[in-house]
């Protein structure tokens, strides 16, 4: 019973004294110290704790404190007061914790060795892809791995839309467009000194400059943003 007790939120001391109360009934403090096997000073304070929670009452008697518990069952309504209670905050607390999860994540990525753990987590999101930014850097950078990248993406059936400069390589990779699952649209006359991946709650944005770094920034409304202005760009590419 003590372990259930403690589990119940009663501290040793509560416990000895409640469970002295049920055997003593209506009983004088020195009376439930005995039983108790506690001083009578500390089980007048164990007592005023334990009627606090709404387990031990008292009654006046001939000028004297009489203390009694209350029925067993008062520890099950006791719970069930807890958990209304609880319940009626439940929305407030899941709002606050909602608002600490949803909090933006930023991670840094240098060097090649980083650009690929960024395009493995754009093929492990498994969402569509949208893509602005060079293609002919990427290929440059990432010359022996962003193929490896590609095939990982047409094996996942990710499906992705680019927008990049034209060039001869990039008018090439029209050719599988199909089966690579892409679709490609330029903007002429523009040089990208970086590349931005969208993808699910995501965006990543990888520098191609001389300093490699690449940044991945989880956020539900800055990826909404990045989408719409993506959508805008799309617009005013050419195919």
């Amino acid at each position: 019973m003590q372990e259930e007790l403690k589990e119940f939120g009663l501290t040793d001391k509560e416990i000895k004294v409640y469970l002295a109360c049920l055997k003593s009934g209506t009983a004088l403090v020195q009376d439930i110290a005995k039983n108790a096997g506690t001083y009578r000073t500390y089980t007048y304070e164990i007592l005023k704790s334990l009627k606090e929670k709404g387990l031990v009452s008292y009654v006046i008697k001939s000028g004297k404190q009489y203390f009694e518990v209350a029925e067993p069952e008062k520890l099950i309504n006791i719970l069930k007061e807890k958990e209304n209670k609880i319940k009626k905050i439940l929305p407030n607390l899941k709002e606050l914790h909602k608002s600490s999860t949803e909090k933006p994540k930023v991670e840094l990525y240098e060097n090649k060795e980083g650009l690929k753990t960024i395009l493995d987590d754009i093929i492990n999101t498994k969402k569509e892809i949208l893509v602005y930014g060079s293609t002919e850097k990427q290929l440059k950078i990432l010359e022996f791995y962003f193929p490896n990248y590609i095939t990982r993406r047409v094996k996942a059936k990710i499906h992705t839309r680019v927008i990049t400069e034209k060039s001869p390589q990039t008018i090439e990779m029209l050719k599988s467009e199909k089966k690579e699952f892409r679709e490609s649209r330029f903007i002429l006359k523009f040089e990208f000194p970086t590349v931005t991946y969208i993808y699910g709650n995501k965006v990543a944005m990888i520098s191609l400059e001389k300093e490699i770094i690449g940044l991945i920034i989880e956020s539900k409304a800055i990826a909404n943003t990045q989408k719409q202005v993506f959508e805008l760009l799309w617009k005013l590419a050419k195919k």
